[in-house]
């Protein structure tokens, strides 16, 4: 799964960049986790104190040219779920960072362990799904600054619970069923394995009428569990301390994720 894990100065840059229209970014996400009944977690606000919740904080360092990235999550007061960790791209290496053992896990021969940011990744998650556009709004984002965006909705499947559905569905098409009986299995089966999809809603900030492909929101809902993502701070163009990647690293002790 990518990871999903969360501007524009000049519309020049998007050609020259081709994946988000600025060069650097700081930027700190409050990230809320949210975990109980279903129903309630549709309108999570309004059921808050009827929800288990675990709140932590996101900071994340990009530099684009170089394609690097640096996430460090640590966890809120009483947040007992959540241990502090953290990803790093870093000369085309991906580390994921343990900060309870001090290794930085490289996996970046491993399949499925490459780290798929919003800001360093040529297709951001919402393109790279083919997210729907839902609606064009206004919202006053966790900084307390006033932004358009552009909402967009997905679904991401298990690739197991997906490649289970399509044998199944394909069985049931070659199959002598009546025409009106495959219909109603297919969309049965269709249904069971969107029931288990993970949805996401995003909202994309939007900067002189252009996407900077770039969060400023984010759902992520499974059954039971509805995590938000809420920018609380944005420092873009601004220059990076040069050794935030290569200084990070160097306090961990390097360990191959061997496939």
């Amino acid at each position: 799964m990518r990871i999903i894990i969360p501007v524009v100065i000049l519309a020049s840059l998007v050609n020259i960049f081709c994946k988000v229209p600025f060069k650097t970014l700081y930027v700190e996400i409050k990230k809320e986790r949210y975990e109980g009944d279903p129903e309630l977690l549709k309108r999570h606000q309004e059921n808050i104190d009827k929800l288990d919740v675990f709140i932590s904080v996101q900071k994340i360092w990009v530099d684009v040219e170089n394609n690097s990235y640096l996430m460090i999550e640590e966890p809120a007061e009483g947040n007992n779920v959540l241990e502090k960790n953290g990803k790093l791209k870093y000369k085309d290496r991906h580390y994921t960072l343990d900060y309870g053992l001090n290794f930085a896990w490289d996996g970046t021969e491993v399949v499925g362990e490459l780290i798929f940011d919003n800001y360093t990744t040529d297709v951001p998650n919402y393109e790279y799904y083919k997210a729907k556009l839902v609606k064009k709004v206004r919202i006053t984002c966790g900084d307390g600054e006033k932004r358009k965006a552009h909402i967009y909705s997905y679904m991401f499947f298990d690739p197991t619970d997906q490649d289970e559905t399509d044998a199944y569905v394909n069985e049931i098409k070659n199959s002598d069923m009546p025409e009106e009986d495959k219909n109603v299995e297919i969309q049965a089966a269709i249904g069971a394995l969107e029931k288990k999809a993970i949805r996401y809603t995003e909202w994309i900030w939007v900067d002189n009428d252009i996407e900077t492909k770039m969060f400023l929101r984010k759902y992520e809902t499974s059954n039971d569990v509805r995590t938000v993502f809420e920018v609380t701070k944005l420092i873009v163009n601004e220059p990076l301390d040069k050794d935030i990647f290569e200084e990070t690293l160097s306090k961990f002790k390097i360990k191959q994720v061997k496939g």
